[in-house]
């Protein structure tokens, strides 16, 4: 008696397996997909950071030149936000893209500047890494380094980051220094820059897409070293091109804090909305030794 239970017992446990394996089968791993504005460094090296943290597998595409995404192979040829458990936009265009295709699809974004900026969307709410650094942040960096500091120029376009400096001149006033604004307006496709750039301790430049040529850039920075006056960039362009403070934003990092927002996504939690940048303030010894030199 007591073994035809025991077998009684072990065909019931098998009959349950058998129901519970087409459930089993049901299981699989989760897919994300990364949309890029454009195969640029920058970019891949964001990518390159989230696929190295990602516990969960990703399939890369890109806009060609008419705002239309490809692939390079795999999986999927062409980009169906369906297909996907969670979305990545890399820069701006992808952003724009994806948010009115995403649907339910859990929507990330990373390498976008002022996100706000890109979706007009009201009821929209960024969830990702932005390029934007704490106003907060940056002018106590500065400080550290220029304590005598008493007026600081900020070139920017009002078009673009008016919102951003309002807050900062409010934030450089509480620290005892002025912000002076160095304004920059596009004419007929050429660059004015609007301002009073005597009489600085230093000038700022911070993301703005509107001041992107290399040779404004440098142009820049050549009259802060002839007038022995520090400029503070953002990225190793400026580092390399004699800026004498910077903050460096690491790409491939950015990528890592992405990835563990879209984990959090994909286990069930709250998106924790935008987060900063992580970032170094890297010194230009040789440039910062000449303007003490000069002084």
């Amino acid at each position: 008696m007591v073994f035809i239970i025991k077998n009684k017992s072990a065909s019931l446990f098998l009959l349950l397996l058998i129901l519970a394996s087409p459930s089993l089968c049901l299981a699989r791993e989760k897919v994300v997909g990364v949309l890029l504005s454009r195969e640029i460094a920058p970019y891949v090296s964001m990518v390159e950071g989230l696929e190295s943290r990602l516990n969960a597998s990703s399939q890369r595409f890109f806009l060609d030149e008419s705002g239309r995404p490809y692939s390079l192979g795999g999986r999927n040829a062409t980009l169906n936000p369906r297909l996907y458990d969670a979305l990545v936009a890399v820069g701006p265009e992808a952003l724009q893209y994806l948010q009115p295709r995403a649907g339910g699809i859990p929507l990330l974004h990373g390498m976008v500047l002022n996100p706000r900026n890109v979706i007009s969307d009201p009821q929209w709410q960024p969830c990702g890494v932005g390029l934007n650094i704490p106003a907060e942040a940056q002018l106590a960096s500065i400080l550290r380094y220029l304590p005598a500091i008493k007026r600081l120029g900020v070139l920017f376009d009002p078009g673009n980051n008016q919102a951003w400096f309002k807050g900062a001149a409010a934030a450089a006033l509480a620290k005892g220094f002025e912000l002076v604004p160095l304004q920059v307006s596009r004419q007929g496709g050429k660059l004015e820059m609007v301002g009073d750039f005597a009489r600085l301790d230093a000038i700022l430049f911070i993301p703005d897409k509107s001041i992107i040529s290399k040779a404004v850039i440098q142009y820049v920075i050549k009259q802060g070293v002839l007038g022995n006056t520090p400029v503070i960039g953002y990225n190793r362009f400026f580092q390399d091109s004699g800026a004498a403070l910077n903050f460096l934003i690491d790409y491939h990092k950015v990528g890592q804090q992405v990835a563990r927002q879209v984990e959090q996504l994909l286990s069930g939690e709250k998106c924790e909305g935008e987060v900063p940048p992580l970032y170094e303030v890297v010194v230009n010894d040789e440039v910062w030794r000449a303007l003490r030199k000069g002084q």
